[in-house]
Order: structure tokens, then C-alpha cells, then sequence
């Protein structure tokens, strides 16, 4: 009488075991990973991420937002007021013409924002007459944002180191001596906050006693 035999039971194929150990140890590492990228904010990529992207206030510098002067105003005060009709309610801002960008000055520490304007003055009256009490305000709800560094005078050439010296008061001869002078005056603003397109007028000051 023949004897069955049982089937032996398939052996696990060579290296199945390792293998299967070896993806168990691959997801416990990646779930380890995961949770510590979420506790350190993806291990502060994000962060550095965000850093180095533009900033949404704008470039870095004390115009971050390009805002622009629209126009510098004068206005003249006192006796000798109408012997100087340039400096009375007219635009300064016409070299160079406004609307103006004013620019990074790097001398300052730390850096500003600043911008020349240049005019001409000419004494219409009878006698002699100074203009002085040089002042700078500006437009909306900073009046003081724009400062007053200097007025040179007087021209002597092309550009801002054409004008011959700092000064507080400036004295004209009567019409008759054919007085004339032209001006610079230097502006500057440690930051300047976004005015949306509306931007900022200057208005510039002076006394004639």
C-alpha cells in the first residue's frame, strides 16, 4: 500500500526578510524626519527661504517704495517778499524736473534717502534785500520727513559742487546791479513710508526782512 508523502510547505524566498526589515526601518526614518521638520518649520528652510524673497514692505533702502517728490514749492515771507517773485508759490523742482526719485545717499550712517534741487533767484526791487531762514516741510501727515541739510551758493558751473559754499542768509543788490544768484538746496528723509501714487510735495521756505 503506498504511503503519501505530505507536501513540504514552500521556504521563504533568500533575502524577503531582510528586505521587508529594510522598508519597516525606511518608513520609520521618514515618519522621524516628517515630525522633526514640522517641529523646526522644515528645519528653518521656510525662514530662509522667506528671507532672502522679496519683502513685502517693499526693497530693502530708505525708499523701499520708489515713492517720488512731486514738486518743491516756494514760499516767501516778510518786507523784502516781493523783490524775489521766483520764490513766491512757484515749482523749485526743475532741475531736475519732478516728479523726482530721491536716491540712497551712502555717506549718511545709516544710509538715506536724498535729493538736490537747483533754482535761480533774482532780485526785482529798488534796494538791496537777503533772502534767509532756509526751511523744509513736507506734504500729508509727516510734515517734517523731508529735512533741510543745506543751500549753496552760488553757481559757478554744472552740478552740486559748482556751488561755492553752505550758507544761512544770501544778500542781493538792488534790481539795477543786475543781482542774481543761483541756488542748491539738499533734502534728505531717513525712510520714506509708502504714499501709494500720490507721492510727496516739498515746500521750501525763506524770509526776506
Amino acid at each position: 500500500m503506498a504511503t503519501l508523502l505530505s507536501r513540504p510547505s514552500p521556504r521563504p524566498r533568500p533575502g524577503r526578510r531582510p528586505r521587508i526589515l529594510l522598508w519597516v526601518l525606511v518608513a520609520c526614518l521618514a515618519a522621524v524626519v516628517i515630525e522633526v521638520g514640522a517641529v523646526t518649520d522644515g528645519f528653518g528652510i521656510g525662514s530662509l527661504l522667506a528671507s532672502r524673497g522679496p519683502s513685502s514692505s517693499g526693497s530693502p533702502g530708505p525708499n523701499p517704495y520708489g515713492e517720488e517728490v512731486t514738486a518743491v514749492y516756494a514760499s516767501l515771507s516778510g518786507s523784502g517778499a516781493g523783490s524775489f517773485p521766483s520764490l513766491e508759490g512757484t515749482n523749485l523742482c526743475l532741475i531736475p524736473a519732478c516728479p523726482a526719485t530721491p536716491k540712497e545717499d551712502t555717506t549718511y550712517d545709516p544710509p538715506v534717502a536724498g535729493m538736490w534741487f537747483f533754482f535761480n533767484v533774482s532780485n526785482v526791487g529798488s534796494t538791496g534785500a537777503y533772502l534767509s531762514n532756509f526751511t523744509l516741510t513736507t506734504s500729508g501727515s509727516e510734515p517734517h520727513l523731508f529735512e533741510l541739510v543745506a543751500v549753496k551758493c552760488c553757481y559757478a558751473g554744472s552740478g552740486a559742487s559748482s556751488y561755492g559754499e553752505v550758507v544761512t542768509s544770501v544778500y542781493f543788490t538792488s534790481s539795477g546791479s543786475g543781482s542774481y544768484h543761483g541756488l542748491a538746496a539738499y533734502a534728505i528723509a531717513a525712510s520714506i513710508p509708502d504714499d501709494g501714487p500720490t507721492g510727496y510735495a516739498l515746500y521750501f521756505n525763506a524770509t526776506s526782512p
